[in-house]
């Protein structure tokens, strides 16, 4: 009886104190409250048959009770990252990268992205096993981006708010500053081991091996009297990224993308309010730049200062009929080449461009022209042109000279006599991308000077990546009126937003751009809707992945008029880029300048 009696009290205890635990879980959460309020608004019924009525009361009202307690429910965060190998539109691996969040205490799939993978560093026209090499290196690179993006870098963002976009963002590029400082050590322990094996520093490196084997080469002529040395501006030292540079990139893409469904936006929407910290009342879709020629070094010609002859509708014009614009210039100029060259001279390339063979940048100039022309619609109105140059790959550093064509080099000071030449003879053009070097700064603003009142002068390669430029000090000695991102390798959203809005505060109009190796993922439109962009750089009017971004902006287009939320682009407006003024020489310099001007006056 005694342990009978022990055990019922331990049972009453145990029972009590399980109560007393509900009591305490279900008051911190206010459930009680909660549901003494639904109980409440239904007493005022006074039904006669109370559960009768609680059921069809339930069974009207499952949806507003519902919505009415998930207010009280913890934010989604995420639960899971996990990547695979998927491939870009030129059948190359890249990354397939998936977001779960617990949501309303169950995981769910919330976002897929697919990674467009960077532009190869090599030309072209690069030697077959320069390229074999390359292949290697982007394999093992997307390896690395794999492992990490389904190891530590997706444990990172467990628990993170998929809508808190520039706390996740801080956490990947800290991780990326943490594998960047270990990678720094190891490369020193590698180099301290070395100088411990080889004391004198006898056994050349690799790189001094092909210094020499190059200087050999240059060289081996014989009877070649020698020229005097070309003192050429150095370009700024390429950073030097990580192998699995690509997932941080790609997980920030992810992650914007779940915060837009969790926060049930369209994703344009979502960014553009990161971007301004509320949901705006209006919103411009960007212009596209559509890439109807494609030129340069590696093309068939001799015409190497043009890599692409661009397209890009007037902003008076709406999305569709731009569009529309586009391909009836694009079929005038691919029926065009076919008549002169045949059939195969309407194949387009990896952009989906046309490759004809030219010798002058007029011709490409002539034949949009003439396309818009005869199709009635006015150069300059509805149609301008723009043109991406990529200067840095037409400069022969052993002359200090670009080749702008086959087998003629020009100085800085005449390719600013050239650039100002033709652009004058072609008001059609309102835009042009890199058009030199950012070493030769000095002639880039008398450039400036010469044509940034009538055309924007665009960086893209001269700037350095979003996270970098965030930090570096904008000087008076090098400007652009315009600045191309790309969102690839650790370029995160965070970074590009902040980024566009301090380049935009320095009177430059923002390109997003495309990379050769892009997939059917449509981010890039709703990024360059949220950011306002003015221009969005999209290759050919004409390969699957690229209209894939053309109709996902009429799509968009569509949502913003029906919920009448379409601005517009104004007008063009460019800025005038002067050089930055000489420095006022010093008294006894002025004193010097002086007496040689009377001398001077003396000889006379």
């Amino acid at each position: 009886m005694a342990s009978a009696s022990n055990s019922s009290t331990y049972d009453a205890r145990e029972l009590y104190e399980l109560k007393q635990r509900a009591v305490k879980y279900y008051s911190q959460n206010g459930v009680p409250q909660k549901m003494e309020e639904v109980m409440n608004s239904m007493f005022y019924d006074n039904p006669d048959d109370v559960y009768g009525h609680l059921a069809t009361y339930l069974h009207v009202n499952l949806y507003l009770q519902a919505t009415y307690f998930e207010q009280f429910a913890k934010p989604p965060v995420i639960s899971n990252v996990n990547a695979r190998v998927a491939l870009d539109s030129k059948g190359q691996p890249t990354l397939q990268t998936e977001v779960y969040c617990t949501v309303k205490n169950a995981q769910k799939l919330v976002a897929t992205t697919v990674s467009a993978t960077p532009n190869s560093s090599l030309p072209e026209n690069a030697r077959p096993e320069d390229r074999e090499e390359d292949d290697k290196t982007r394999e093992g690179n997307l390896t690395a981006a794999l492992d990490l993006i389904n190891g530590d870098l997706g444990q990172r963002l467990q628990g993170v708010d998929p809508t808190k976009q520039p706390e996740a963002d801080s956490k990947l590029m800290a991780m990326y500053e943490e594998l960047k400082v270990a990678e720094d050590e190891r490369l020193a322990r590698e180099a301290a081991q070395k100088a411990a094996e080889d004391p004198e520093g006898t056994s050349p490196t690799k790189d001094e091996t092909a210094s020499q084997t190059s200087k050999k080469g240059k060289n081996s002529g014989k009877g070649k009297s020698k020229a005097p040395p070309v003192v050429i501006a150095p370009d700024e030292p390429k950073e030097k990224l990580l192998p699995h540079a690509a997932a941080f990139s790609t997980a920030s893409r992810a992650v914007c993308t779940s915060g837009a469904h969790v926060r049930d936006l369209p994703l344009f929407q979502h960014i553009s309010s990161l971007r301004l910290e509320q949901t705006p009342s209006e919103l411009c879709l960007p212009l596209p730049m559509v890439t109807i020629i494609q030129s340069g070094r590696p093309a068939p010609g001799k015409l190497n200062c043009v890599k692409e002859f661009m397209i890009v509708p007037s902003p008076k014009l709406s999305l569709q009929k731009g569009i529309q614009g586009i391909q009836q210039i694009f079929n005038y100029v691919a029926k065009s080449l076919a008549l002169k060259g045949g059939a195969a001279a309407r194949q387009v390339n990896d952009i989906g461009a046309l490759c004809p063979t030219y010798d002058k940048a007029e011709q490409g100039l002539d034949i949009l022209m003439e396309a818009m022309t005869n199709l009635e619609l006015n150069p300059g109105e509805d149609f301008y042109i723009a043109l991406n140059c990529a200067g840095h790959e037409i400069f022969d550093y052993e002359k200090g000279k670009y080749e702008v064509y086959g087998g003629q080099p020009k100085t800085p000071e005449d390719l600013v006599e050239f650039w100002s030449e033709l652009l004058g003879r072609y008001p059609a053009v309102n835009a042009i991308i890199d058009p030199m070097r950012k070493a030769d700064n000095e002639h880039w603003m008398r450039l400036c000077e010469r044509i940034s009142e009538r055309c924007y002068v665009m960086g893209n390669h001269v700037w350095s990546r979003p996270g970098t430029l965030l930090t570096e000090e904008l000087t008076e000695d090098f400007k652009t009126s315009g600045i191309v991102f790309k969102v690839d390798q650790i370029n995160t959203v965070s970074d590009i937003i902040n980024c566009a809005k301090k380049m935009e505060e320095a009177q430059n109009q923002i390109a997003l751009t495309t990379c050769h190796g892009e997939t059917t993922d449509t981010f890039l439109a709703d990024l360059a809707v949220g950011l306002n962009a003015r221009f969005i750089k999209l290759g050919g009017p004409i390969r699957g992945e690229r209209v894939a971004l053309l109709n996902r902006l009429l799509q968009i287009e569509d949502h913003l008029k029906r919920a009448g939320q379409l601005g517009e682009h104004g007008a063009d407006s460019f800025p005038l880029i002067t050089p930055p003024p000489l420095p006022e020489p010093e008294e006894g310099e002025e004193t010097q300048e002086e007496e040689k001007k009377e001398e001077k006056g003396k000889k006379k």
